[in-house]
């Protein structure tokens, strides 16, 4: 059964109660060729109750900081040094994956969607078509987030199977 993806107002609506700015995330113009993805991207996998991967949110550098940073309140000045330094610590992931946690809430009331929980984000490595992750490459719903913030440019791509 396929993963359907809710109003994009609800993911946006919701990620920006989250991290304090309604205005800072909006639908990206391109999607995001993640077979090109930079170091430091990290992926969040959504599995069924069974373990199997049914969606992934995947953040860039800046993403990952921001929203991590953002969760536990973070002043910008360490989350710009944290960005220069590339300094994505446990701390950050964990606050990353409540993120994430707190946002497949709008995915699981979608009727018909089946009960999704995150895993701790990792590194991506980056899709390629001959292993497990290559559906990443050709998902069948995906949403695509952009953005600006004090230290940078930030991306969110957000796909199910």
């Amino acid at each position: 059964m396929a993963i359907c993806m809710p109003d994009t107002c609800e993911v946006l609506k919701i990620l920006g109660s989250i991290i304090g700015d309604k205005k800072i995330l909006q639908i990206a113009d391109e999607p995001w060729n993640l077979a090109k993805a930079k170091p430091c991207t990290h992926v969040t996998y959504l599995c069924d109750a069974e373990g199997e991967q049914r969606g992934a949110v995947v953040t860039d550098l800046v993403a990952t900081v921001y929203l991590g940073g953002k969760l536990v309140m973070m002043p910008d000045a360490s989350l710009t040094e944290k960005v220069r330094e590339r300094d994505v610590d446990g701390h950050l992931l964990e606050a990353l994956e409540e993120v994430v946690n707190m946002t497949r809430s709008v995915f699981n009331h979608v009727e018909g969607n089946v009960h999704l929980r995150p895993v701790p984000p990792r590194p991506l490595k980056k899709p390629r078509p001959d292993r497990r992750d290559a559906w990443l490459l050709e998902p069948s719903e995906r949403l695509d987030l952009e953005g600006e913030c004090s230290f940078g440019s930030l991306r969110i791509a957000m796909l199910f199977r």
